[in-house]
């Protein structure tokens, strides 16, 4: 699918811009404390912005539209607002409580409630939710349905541009890319999606084409997977992008009110990313656009389709910037991760804010390799994603909320047990499933079906998370009967936090 020159010039224009940014913040040559959290100076228009911006990347608008596109209105009712409501009890419940403690890292928590080993651990999970597989497995969808250009050639190219400018500045060159990009990401929908009712008819024509369970509140899907899609919403709860915009804000007051005033826009572009999936099935069944289109593809296509020269480039730079978002800003938690939360405890307790910049920016490019590694072992690009919060949520959710709501007996071993019990669990139901169930094309997962008592029951891949997070709380009670509760102490530093704070 060829492009104008005009639409080139925009996305050519867009990458400059961003790599511009990185450039003017590295001019500063900020410390640790700066690179990571942006000095803790974050205030509350800034945050909106990139919290709209990096939450609401590629895997929200091909997984919605791919489910809207399958299901229906499922894709907003029945998904995106639970997990708006999990976002509404973080805002309130988490924003103090992690603020003034003056964390740095996710797995810092850890640490400071369960000793060295379950910081390190934690740090494994964070590193592995923060990888950037699911934006660059949506960039790669981009360049093969745009360019024509292998998936994965695209992949690499694109993301390569996120990488540099966070490796540039780190959390301020994120902050101000996300802003700008926050701006082309709302504009891109609100003007392409009318644009597409349009051109496909409105709503009077979706109606008549798509399937009845479009417009039924589950729509075509079965309540167990639903109610599985709706659970990992609960990784929200423990999300180290999301921790880490709450470390960087300047209150916890501005944190909660950029969260609650995010909400807004978060609504607002779930729906319209809903009926862009629902327009873009429409236009399939009008034979508008190819039957055997793929509904990762079928959003950008139809949009691609019905907007005229000029927008198409605009279009494509928001997509571009929804990845971008979230590329840079969990690249550069995780390889916080691996400066801060493992290099710092395990190699050099004392490190300076130059040596950890520099670890941290090799942590960047490691993440990103693992994340490109990781992008093209799914179909779908919601099947990565509930991997993923899968993953995290069975390892850390327990022992977190209980190091920061619970003033009860709290071990090491608690700690460490709930995280192998999750970690265990998760890996043995997908790998069980997998080798137990039957691949489905349609849902594109491993489903296994057993007949037990006369009754045949499924277990889907998606399941996992009713299994091992129950299996996560269980290790944290057999771990808290053993040993004694932990005691950090400040070896160095003070209590604000941050490199000079160390515990062990």
């Amino acid at each position: 699918m060829g492009l104008s020159w005009i639409d080139t010039s925009v996305v050519v224009l867009y990458v400059v811009a961003m790599l511009g940014v990185g450039v003017f913040v590295f001019k500063r040559s900020p410390g640790f404390e700066e690179y990571l959290v942006a000095g803790r100076s974050m205030t509350t228009p800034v945050l909106i912005c990139t919290l709209a911006s990096t939450y609401y990347g590629l895997d929200v608008l091909f997984g919605t539209s791919e489910i809207a596109f399958n299901d229906g209105v499922v894709a907003f009712f029945g998904y995106s607002e639970l997990m708006i409501g999990f976002y509404v009890f973080a805002a309130y419940a988490l924003s103090k409580p992690l603020r003034e403690a003056n964390f740095t890292s996710l797995p810092e928590i850890l640490e400071r409630s369960y000793g060295q080993t379950a910081g390190l651990l934690g740090a494994f999970s964070s590193i592995m939710y923060s990888v950037p597989a699911l934006s660059l497995f949506a960039l790669g969808r981009i360049t093969e349905v745009m360019f024509g250009i292998d998936a994965r050639v695209g992949a690499l190219l694109l993301g390569s541009v996120a990488l540099v400018y966070t490796l540039l500045g780190g959390l301020m060159a994120v902050a101000i890319t996300d802003t700008l990009q926050f701006v082309v990401m709302c504009l891109t929908l609100v003007v392409a999606i009318p644009i597409l009712m349009g051109e496909f008819g409105g709503f009077e024509a979706v109606a008549a084409n798509v399937p009845a369970t479009h417009f039924e509140i589950f729509g075509g899907i079965p309540i167990w997977l639903m109610l599985a899609y709706a659970a990992t919403g609960i990784s929200i709860l423990i999300d180290p992008g999301f921790y880490q915009r709450i470390f960087a804000a300047r209150s916890y007051k501005q944190a909660r009110n950029a969260m609650l005033i995010a909400l807004v826009v978060w609504g607002a572009y779930d729906w319209l990313v809903t009926a862009g999936g629902m327009l873009a099935r429409t236009a399939v069944e009008l034979s508008v656009l190819p039957a055997g289109l793929h509904s990762n593809d079928a959003l950008l296509t139809a949009v691609i389709y019905a907007l005229p020269v000029g927008l198409i480039g605009l279009f494509l730079a928001g997509v571009l910037a929804t990845s971008m978002s979230t590329i840079d800003s969990y690249s550069l938690v995780a390889g916080a991760n691996i400066s801060y939360d493992v290099y710092r405890p395990l190699y050099k307790p004392n490190a300076t804010d130059a040596e950890l910049v520099r670890v941290t920016k090799i942590g960047i490019v490691i993440s990103w390799v693992m994340g490109y590694l990781l992008a093209f072992m799914f179909d779908r690009i919601i099947a990565l994603w509930v991997f993923n919060a899968s993953l995290i949520t069975s390892t850390v959710l327990i022992p977190i909320f209980a190091a920061l709501f619970w003033q009860g007996r709290k071990t090491p071993a608690a700690g460490v047990c709930s995280f192998l019990f999750g970690l265990l669990s998760v890996f043995v139901y997908y790998f069980g499933i997998a080798e137990l169930g039957v691949y489905d094309d349609v849902w594109g997962t491993y489903i296994w079906n057993f007949t037990f008592r006369g009754e045949t029951y499924s277990l889907w891949q998606e399941y996992s998370l009713f299994f091992s997070l129950p299996i996560s709380a269980l290790g944290f009670l057999i771990g808290n009967l053993f040993g004694t509760p932990y005691e950090p102490k400040v070896l160095s530093g003070s209590d604000e936090g941050g490199p000079g704070a160390v515990r062990t």
